[in-house]
């Protein structure tokens, strides 16, 4: 804020008024120099007068008299100098004294002014302050605010994708519905069959068909791309927001260096197989090397393995391969789709979701078993942290 200039303080002044301020210490001097200079030439006057008999018959005391009386003049004279500068110092004692008044009082108005200045510049501080506060409540609210509709969007968007999957969950089960009219087709099949009849074992035969491919098999593959397209969209939003939650984070996880082949190797010699005997072929390339946060990815690796191979009733082989990318596959041949039933399988695909990676499962092809392929990612371009704990 903007102040006046004072004003400048007043240099001519004209001097206090008549008998202003007047002291008895100002009048004691020249008040005893005069009573000094009237008393010395009374007593000098009184004694001249009683040697005035005695000047005109002794020249002496003539010219002593004289000497006398010009002692007296000297004295006199300087009295009333000194009464002068009595009365001079006096005067400028006054005026000083005056000036010393009107400065006091231009300070008085300054301080005075200056401190309703500085009231108002702490008002208006207190203001400011108070504003600030204002500002920052409603921008915490704004924020609040927006976290809210974010979670609401994204639970909108989680709706609609859940809403989609129930869609084709029942486009499936429509589908599928037609197994006990299936199983009735192949055994009237099979009766036409046993009882020589071509012609209408023929017609059946065409009817499955137009059932089996023309129908159903369309719907199945329709409703698995849709699914598979849900799928995309639930885990490209899960990836977003886990992006913008990892930017606000300035922790960055602890990711360390994994030997794939040697890792995948000694799980496999950890692992005896519980489901049969068949032997378990390894095709693994040699120095396959990802980084990533090693604890939980061995944990739900090892879960992965353990339950795929249990689960398989024929000869597996295991390759591990290296990708574009820096990526690494992992493929399973000879097992099924895993179940997700258990927390640590469920962990371990969730694991491998949130970092770039998939589990994709394809079925068993005229001459080529089914397949298990596991997608791993590297995360080689993102900083470490150098804390542990966050693995």
């Amino acid at each position: 804020m903007p102040t006046a200039p004072d004003p400048p303080p007043q240099t001519s002044d004209p001097g206090p008024a008549p008998r202003q301020g007047l002291r008895e210490i100002d009048l004691i001097l020249p008040l005893a120099v005069a009573i000094c200079i009237v008393l010395g030439w009374y007593v000098f006057l009184d004694y001249e007068q009683l040697l005035h008999t005695q000047v005109a018959a002794t020249p002496s005391i003539a010219a002593r008299v004289l000497r006398m009386r010009l002692v007296l003049g000297l004295a006199s004279v300087g009295g009333l100098g000194l009464a002068l500068l009595a009365a001079r110092d006096a005067r400028r004692r006054r005026v000083a004294e005056a000036a010393l008044l009107v400065a006091h009082a231009a300070l008085a108005r300054r301080m005075a002014r200056r401190t309703d200045i500085l009231r108002l510049r702490t008002r208006a501080l207190r203001e400011a302050r108070l504003r600030e506060r204002l500002a920052a409540s409603e921008a915490e609210a704004a924020f609040a605010a927006g976290r809210l509709e974010a979670a609401g969007a994204y639970l909108h968007a989680v709706g609609n994708s859940l809403s989609a999957l129930d869609l084709e969950l029942l486009r499936l089960s429509r589908a599928l519905a037609a197994a006990p009219r299936l199983a009735a087709a192949f055994a009237t099949l099979a009766q036409d069959i046993r009882s020589s009849d071509s012609a209408k074992a023929l017609a059946t035969a065409a009817i499955l068909e137009e059932t089996v491919l023309v129908r159903a098999m369309p719907r199945l593959v329709a409703g698995v791309e849709a699914l598979a397209e849900v799928k995309e969209q639930m885990t490209a939003a899960l990836e977003r927001h886990r992006g913008e939650f990892e930017r606000r984070v300035k922790t960055r996880p602890y990711l360390q260096e994994v030997r794939l082949n040697e890792e995948v190797a000694a799980i496999l010699d950890r692992m005896p197989r519980s489901a049969g005997s068949d032997p378990v072929v390894r095709d693994l390339a040699e120095n396959v090397r990802i980084r990533t946060r090693k604890q939980p990815f061995l944990a739900g690796l090892a879960a992965l393995l353990r339950q795929a191979l249990d689960a398989a009733t024929a000869s597996v082989t295991v390759r591990l391969e290296k990708a574009s990318g820096g990526r690494a596959v992992l493929v399973l041949e000879g097992v099924g789709l895993p179940e997700i039933g258990e927390a640590a399988v469920a962990a371990g695909i969730n694991f491998l979701n949130e970092n770039g990676g998939a589990v994709r499962h394809k079925p068993a092809e005229p001459g080529r078993p089914s397949r298990l392929i596991i997608e791993i990612a590297d995360r080689f371009g993102e900083p470490a942290s150098g804390e542990p704990g966050l693995s």
